[in-house]
């Protein structure tokens, strides 16, 4: 949901008066306010930084909106432009929507007309990027179905041949038992093979649908118990410090599908024991904030290196990484899995000095 806090408005008037009023009555709504009275200095604002909506009076010291408006539109096509005119300048502003303007306000400024008309902006700029996220959303699902039929296809074709190769070097190893430097080699094939399978799995599993199946979930007993899966699975230099944050009166249940979620915990765990520093620290909290009270926050932060700012984005990519081993699938899955269950995931500095994901969940 866009809030008016995170939507950026520049004022381009010359009037004291009306310039004051117009911030005045947007800054009750909290909205985030820039400025200009003349086109030049509104031309440098569009050029250096991109806003929700451009409010400009159609008579300015050094030109007016007919000059201003192709500039704002070469810079950002899909910022809605309001354009000020007086009670006796009808046909301007008749003339500002022929030429690209989303809307007109008549002066003395109306408080309860500026505010529907940035309401209404508002309400364009969300059903906007929830349109762009479905047909993201839209693309996304043809290239993996795209990408989920040609791995079954490939799996189809490669099982009988993983089996034979399996089948030869079992014998082979039997005739070379007796020879370690050549039955060493033959385990390496053994290992290629399987790691080559392990690959095929980790696409298909990426590419598949994901069908959840909601039930009563526990978080804070699903985070402890899957670090203690970790523990079990991997074993790194010495046991890092773990720790688990829950605030009094955080749900006891929750609506997940809980194994696709402990997926994802997994995962994070893991990622994190491994990039701990020495002596690691590995923590975990769950939280609701109070500005957000139908989101729950699921954060697994390390003291390791941390991920790079200029990585942030791309670990969520699809084969990224920066192991030595692995398929760079893990974090991708774990973003389809939140985006199933109409969550985020994010990543950003951790106060420990490591990295910090954190896996958003509406709370149903």
């Amino acid at each position: 949901m866009v809030l008016a806090r995170d939507f950026s408005v520049l004022i381009v008037e010359d009037d004291d008066d009306a310039r004051s009023n117009m911030v005045d009555i947007l800054s009750l709504d909290e909205y985030s306010i820039e400025t200009a009275t003349h086109c030049l200095p509104a031309i440098e604002a569009v050029e250096q930084r991109n806003f929700d909506a451009v409010i400009v009076d159609w008579k300015l010291p050094d030109g007016d909106a007919s000059n201003l408006l192709p500039i704002i539109f070469a810079h950002q096509p899909n910022t809605p432009v309001i354009v000020v005119t007086g009670i006796r300048e009808f046909d301007v502003a008749v003339t500002a929507l022929r030429e690209g303007a989303y809307d007109f306000l008549l002066k003395p400024i109306n408080p309860d007309a500026l505010r529907a008309v940035l309401h209404r902006v508002v309400e364009r700029t969300e059903n906007l990027r929830k349109l762009e996220a479905t047909q993201r959303k839209l693309l996304t699902n043809e290239r993996l179905a795209a990408i989920g039929e040609m791995v079954a296809g490939l799996a189809h074709e490669t099982r009988n041949a993983f089996q034979r190769s399996h089948a030869c070097l079992a014998n082979l190893a039997l005739d070379v038992a007796e020879m370690p430097e050549s039955l060493e080699l033959v385990r390496k094939v053994q290992k290629a093979l399987d790691d080559l399978n392990y690959l095929l799995d980790e696409v298909r599993d990426y590419s598949a649908p994901i069908n959840l199946e909601r039930q009563a979930t526990n978080l804070k007993s699903l985070v402890r118990e899957t670090w203690l899966q970790t523990r079990a699975t991997t074993n790194p230099r010495p046991e890092p410090e773990f720790r688990l944050q829950c605030p009094a009166g955080f749900p006891e249940k929750c609506s997940f599908d809980r194994n696709r979620i402990q997926q994802v915990i997994r995962n994070l765990l893991e990622n994190a024991r491994h990039a701990c520093g020495d002596p690691g620290v590995v923590e975990a909290s769950l939280s609701i904030l109070q500005n957000e009270p139908d989101e729950i926050r699921v954060e697994i932060q390390d003291n390791g290196a941390g991920v790079p700012s200029d990585e942030t984005d791309s670990v969520f990519e699809p084969f990224f990484t920066t192991k030595t081993k692995g398929t760079g699938l893990g974090l991708a899955i774990c973003r389809r899995i939140a985006e199933a269950h109409d969550g985020r995931i994010e990543v950003d500095e951790s106060p420990l000095g490591g990295a910090r994901f954190v896996v958003h969940l509406p709370l149903k």
